[in-house]
């Protein structure tokens, strides 16, 4: 710039002047450039830095929500589980209940017809036995079931009659109670019968007695 300034014929206090004027100039721009750029520079910076924690923030909120999620499916689960279990546990509660209660209405039952065969309590207590085996309760009605537990048509009465005819030595005059007794009972209560040995081990002797001498037949359970 000097050199353009010494073409001019000025004096050389302007010369220095204007060559010191023009420099400032200069110097001012380029420091207003620099600073522009400096600040562009920083801008970018600033929205690059902006830009990657918003993608970091989303990678975090991702990841947050993913293992939120995890846990809820988890605590699901684990709570489906626990009512799955209760609700198997209630369940079988009731099931025993209910099956309780039909061994006992049953057994109720089977007492009150034992009852009207014989008034001893031990040959009670085998009838009663004999009479539980063949019920059955179906729709909380009592059915007479057959010796394989199959349902049958037969009522209560006929059971009744069914179990005097088979254990006629537990019924009360009935049972032999000696010779002559045994005769008059004829060959229909004399026929074979069979019990087992823990039912025969039961009875009293005399009723030991009379079953054997009416043909009983003693198996093995």
């Amino acid at each position: 710039m000097s050199e353009l300034l010494q073409d001019i014929e000025l004096d050389d206090s302007v010369k220095e002047q204007l060559s010191e004027r023009l420099n400032q100039t200069i110097q001012q721009r380029l420091e207003e450039e620099t600073t522009g750029l400096k600040s562009k520079v920083d801008e970018l910076l600033a929205e690059k830095k902006k830009v990657q924690a918003e993608r970091e923030a989303a990678r975090e909120q991702a990841k947050l929500e993913a293992e939120e999620k995890a846990i809820a499916e988890n605590n699901y689960k684990e709570l489906f589980e626990s009512q799955k279990e209760e609700s198997n546990t209630l369940r079988q509660t009731i099931e025993k209940m209910n099956a309780d209660m039909q061994k006992q209405k049953i057994s109720e039952q089977a007492v009150k017809l034992a009852a009207t065969l014989t008034k001893d309590t031990g040959r009670a207590q085998l009838l009663q036995k004999e009479f539980s085996q063949r019920l059955a309760l179906v729709d909380g009605e009592l059915r007479v079931t057959d010796p394989n537990g199959q349902l049958t048509v037969s009522s209560l009465d006929d059971l009744i009659g069914s179990i005097k005819t088979d254990y006629p030595f537990l019924v009360d005059g009935i049972q032999a109670s000696g010779g002559g007794a045994t005769k008059a009972q004829g060959g229909a209560e004399a026929r074979s019968k069979e019990m087992s040995r823990s039912d025969f081990e039961a009875l009293s002797v005399q009723q030991k007695s009379d079953f054997m001498r009416g043909g009983g037949k003693l198996y093995d359970e």
